[in-house]
């Protein structure tokens, strides 16, 4: 029975090629559009190593300096080492809080080589600890030299190919960060730029490199940004009001001023739409994702039903003369149904392979982010989020459902009227 379902299949493809070329086409462009849209959100949101507990991180990156008596704002900033001690170190019910800076060009150099530039992090020790980085070789610093201030730094696989020529001789060896003497104490893979927090080529112990303090403003302001590490995301709430009671201890310990976060803490996805200091207005966010992705669901589903269901009504004749032979209802519903589902499974894999190459031709769009505003960094496509099969299944089943549905209508019509009339193709 199957086997001839197949071959009719095929014969009313060739039977129609264009509308079958179109509703192929257009289911295809439907899924991979959904599957575009997505994933470019989820990058931004979902775990991706070396970020792999976004889901229970916290992310503060500014602060806001108010006069105490006015309550203006007089700057805006990254924090001070100071301020996140007080503020956010202080925590009790993190597991972990982490602080590092945001990414800094710096020209790495060996001797007898020119160098290149790469983009530098400095970090805490606790920083491993947030974030799980894939060592190939050596060991990642220490809480003991991150507090002894000693001059190591973990390099990423290219990093190392391109100055030493290979990993293994990387590890040991002494290189220079802006003429900085530093030595290499590991190798980790290389990283994404989707992953904000933790991107670079290098990354060093703060303690060792001598960033000088911002004086101005209570030393409130500085060179960092902080993560904090819950142990679920349901403690999430208790950790902002444990920082709104941190704050106004701090806040009391100034003379002038006061710290102001901007509704911060946040989660990864607002933190990623948070362009400067200012809450992002996150309900437009949302309707700014939403509505592309119902465009991209209704518009072309109901335009691919109406080709679907026009195929269906000149077809009315041939299965009232199927009827009239003594095909019965659960026949012609059943072949209806696996026309459809071999046809909506060749659109699924078409869609499919054409959503990885939209992904691709628009990296620069979809896998960029404006922490990098300003700064020359390549945009990468990061490979472990493109395998997401849920997405894959919602739009291919949505899709799958309208195109069934416009065939089956009919189809379930004809069966229930006269054979005269069927015959007629009423």
């Amino acid at each position: 029975m199957y086997k001839q379902y197949f071959k009719q299949t095929i014969h009313m493809m060739k039977e129609s090629p264009w509308l079958t070329f179109i509703s192929i086409f257009g289911t295809a462009l439907a899924i991979s559009l959904i599957m575009t849209i997505i994933i470019s959100h989820q990058a931004m949101y979902r775990n991706m190593a070396p970020e792999t507990a976004r889901e229970r991180t916290l992310y503060v990156k500014w602060v806001g300096v108010q006069d105490k008596l006015t309550e203006s704002t007089q700057a805006n900033g990254y924090l001070s080492l100071k301020t996140i001690r007080e503020c956010f170190q202080s925590l009790e019910i993190p597991e972990a809080v982490s602080i590092t800076s945001p990414a800094q060009s710096r020209l790495a150099t060996i001797p007898g080589d020119p160098g290149e530039r790469c983009f530098v992090l400095f970090t805490d020790d606790v920083f491993w600890k947030v974030c799980s980085f894939n060592v190939l070789k050596g060991n990642l610093y220490t809480k003991a030299e991150f507090d002894a201030g000693i001059r190591k730094v973990v390099i990423s696989e290219k990093l190392a190919r391109r100055m030493f020529g290979s990993i293994d001789e990387a590890v040991g060896k002494s290189m220079q960060l802006s003429f900085v003497p530093y030595t290499v104490c590991a190798v980790v893979a290389d990283v994404t730029p989707r992953t904000t927090f933790s991107y670079a080529h290098a990354w060093v112990p703060f303690t060792s490199a001598n960033i000088p303090e911002i004086k101005g403003s209570e030393n409130i302001m500085g060179h960092y940004k902080c993560m904090i590490m819950a142990r679920s995301s349901s403690d999430f709430d208790e950790i902002r009001e444990e920082v709104a009671r941190q704050t106004e201890q701090y806040n009391k310990t100034l003379v002038d001023h006061k710290v102001y976060y901007y509704r911060q803490p946040d989660t990864k996805y607002v933190e990623e739409m948070r362009f400067g200091p200012g809450m992002p207005d996150m309900r437009m966010v949302y309707l700014n994702a939403i509505i592309p992705i119902l465009i991209a669901l209704l518009v072309p589903a109901i335009n691919l039903s109406g080709l679907t269901l026009s195929r269906m009504q000149e077809r009315v004749g041939e299965l009232g003369v199927r009827k009239a032979f003594g095909c019965t209802r659960a026949g012609l519903l059943g072949q209806i149904v696996y026309e459809n589902i071999v046809l909506s499974v060749i659109s699924g894999a078409l869609g499919l392979l054409f959503s990885y190459w939209f992904l691709y031709l628009l990296k620069d769009w979809v896998f960029t982010s404006s922490t990098y505003f300003g700064m020359d960094v390549t945009a990468e496509v990061p490979v472990s989020i493109l395998f997401r099969p849920e997405v894959f299944l919602i739009a291919f089943l949505f899709c799958s459902l309208l195109n069934l549905l416009s065939a089956c209508v009919p189809a379930w019509r004809v069966s229930s009227i006269p054979i005269v009339e069927s015959l007629k193709g009423e």
